[in-house]
């Protein structure tokens, strides 16, 4: 469930250097003056741009050590292709219905393939006695879903970088439908099984793809409310898929095929409602886009080569495949913050899926529930979700109030509390989980374990991504797949886990384990940039977050401080590629220099 999202930023070298650099890359004779006039006109949203190298696998940089090879290359004159300012093709600046149409069509996604969580589970009775499976085989289908979760979004980033999220949806949301068949006709527990796996990988798009959409659409200081509507909607699935069809599983004409049924006549309505609604939203393959179409229609009149600045030593898509499979791996295994996130959402992970798995053990065995009593205490799942997203709007005043104080880690006050009283509704579900005690007891333990599990969930996400800038996707994946991969395999021991210690004791250690893990996001708030410091990735990207912050912190004494941040944002949608770009290839400071002398002159 995933991914947000990207979003951190590195000083401009001095003008001295800029100079430096141009004297020794450019000739100052009259002859090259003239090869840096501009036509009198270009698009809005172009600027002339530096002299680069076009090969056959398309536009690289020349600035790389004498000590480097470059390829055999044709020389050629760059015109950057950006949005103009304000301009409707930047998807920050979309009509707020757009906007709004395209975040029903991706939030009912991510919602749906939540649902779908919780909704087998509450289907396992008939179908373990249709296909005489083991509790051992029907629970797998849970946990293999979110394996699916796990694994699919490692291949994520470089297929939305080079087809855009457009097709992305378009294709998972139909192969998503499509493999319900294996699931709806399956005969044996087997073919049971990998439909929920294939499931999962079609469906991760609903929560991988969705945060990337909502970072795409709004800048950072507007993405705190659609985050949250994004979280909300993922957390609340699982609750409302056993709630809405415990219905479906105790009529005895409908039960556990019919359950699948149904989400896909549901899924078969909405898809074509997403080929009308969706659009692209991907900042970076619009402008590639519009640079082809660019070339098409006007080619090298201009005086040089329309180029989007992603286009330049633009990986192959197989090697930025093999580097997505495996930095996210990297970055959580070497990344101590990214490490003790992951471990800490693990845990909260695990709980949740021990919440979807083990609900009608706890309900049935010990207060002899039915199965429709059973499915409508899911309900406790979106009460508590309910009141997590509205706390939120708390941390989200807290963030606003500090950032410009204490930087990213003003994302962490509502975790530090929220890790706390995790651990206390664990125990408390625990502990009330007994015939003696009122079912509505266990009940109230649930709400407030969600509550903090929404708080948690959101604020691994936001931070992660504000931490890590350019390689927020990386971060981010990481701490999914060892959060879902984990998380979700507690749904395989959930009864044995009962059955040997009873939910009272099973929920009561899950709880200690909670206390133990609970001062992480109190070392990040304290620690976080001496720890990031010394972190292999983190430390190179320190010095872009604290430019973001000094802008932001420039700019709080404005009486309009949204429109002036919306406007220095949408007028630098691609900031996080530019400043990248000005860190890892210094010669396209050449460009902007050589403009401004050459604007002087004239």
């Amino acid at each position: 469930m995933t991914c947000l999202h990207e979003s951190s930023r590195d000083g401009l070298q001095s003008t001295t250097t800029s100079t430096t650099l141009i004297s020794s890359a450019v000739p100052t004779s009259a002859s090259t003056a003239e090869k840096l006039d501009a036509p009198a006109t270009l698009p809005d949203g172009c600027t002339l741009g530096p002299i680069l190298g076009k090969t056959s696998r398309g536009i690289i940089s020349l600035s790389k050590s004498s000590e480097e090879a470059i390829e055999e290359h044709e020389e050629v004159r760059v015109i950057w292709v950006d949005f103009p300012p304000g301009s409707q093709e930047n998807p920050f600046f979309f009509s707020k219905r757009r906007k709004l149409g395209i975040m029903a069509v991706a939030l009912f996604f991510a919602n749906i393939t939540a649902f779908e969580t919780s909704s087998y589970s509450i289907g396992i009775p008939s179908m373990k006695r249709d296909l005489g499976a083991t509790d051992l085989q029907a629970a797998a289908g849970i946990s293999l879903y979110g394996w699916g979760f796990a694994i699919g979004p490692l291949a994520i980033a470089p297929l939305t970088e080079e087809f855009g999220r457009y097709w992305m949806y378009i294709i998972s949301i139909l192969t998503y439908t499509l493999c319900h068949l294996s699931h709806g006709v399956g005969k044996n527990i087997g073919s049971v099984l990998i439909g929920r796996f294939l499931l999962g990988i079609t469906g991760c798009v609903g929560a991988t793809v969705v945060s990337g959409s909502v970072s795409d659409l709004y800048p950072p200081h507007k993405r705190g409310i659609p985050m949250a509507l994004f979280t909300l909607s993922v957390v609340l699935g699982p609750g409302m898929g056993a709630a809405v069809m415990c219905w479906a599983e105790a009529n005895s004409r409908l039960e556990w095929r019919w359950i699948i049924w149904i989400q896909m006549i549901i899924l078969g309505v909405y898809w074509p409602i997403t080929l009308l609604i969706l659009r692209e939203t991907r900042a970076p393959v619009l402008l590639r886009r519009k640079a082809k179409n660019l070339r098409d229609e006007r080619g090298m009149q201009d005086g040089g080569r329309y180029t989007a600045r992603s286009e330049v030593d633009k990986e192959p898509f197989w090697t930025a495949m093999r580097k997505s499979l495996s930095r996210p791996i990297l970055f959580v295994t070497m990344e101590p913050v990214v490490t003790f996130f992951a471990i800490w959402a693990a845990l909260v992970w695990g709980v949740f899926f021990i919440q979807i798995a083990g609900l009608p053990y706890v309900f049935k065995t010990i207060y002899g529930f039915g199965t429709t009593a059973a499915g409508s205490t899911y309900w406790a799942i979106v009460i508590g979700t309910v009141i997590g997203y509205f706390l939120n709007y708390f941390q989200d005043a807290l963030y606003k109030r500090n950032v410009g104080r204490i930087g990213v880690e003003a994302r962490l006050y509502a975790p530090c509390a929220a890790g706390i009283v995790f651990a206390i509704g664990c125990i408390i579900f625990g502990l009330t989980s007994v015939p003696n005690v009122h079912w509505i007891a266990p009940c109230i333990g649930i709400a407030i374990i969600l509550a903090a599990a929404f708080t948690i969930y959101q604020t691994c996400f936001i931070y992660l991504s504000e931490c890590y800038g350019s390689h927020a996707s990386s971060a981010v994946a990481g701490m999914s797949f060892l959060r879902v991969l984990v998380g979700s395999s507690f749904a395989m021991f959930t009864n044995q886990l009962f059955d040997t210690m009873t939910p009272r004791w099973g929920l009561f250690m899950i709880g200690c384990i909670a206390l133990l893990l609970a001062p992480i996001p109190f070392i990040a708030l304290f620690k976080g940039p001496w720890i990031r410091e010394r972190s292999p990735y983190s430390k190179i990207l320190m010095a872009e977050e604290r430019k973001r912050i000094e802008a932001e912190g420039l700019m709080e004494g404005s009486d309009d401080l949204e429109s002036r941040m919306e406007h220095m944002e949408g007028e630098s949608v691609m900031e996080d590629d530019r400043l990248r770009d000005e860190r890892e290839h210094p010669h396209r400071l050449q460009s902007n220099h050589i403009n401004d002398v050459h604007r002087k002159g004239h």
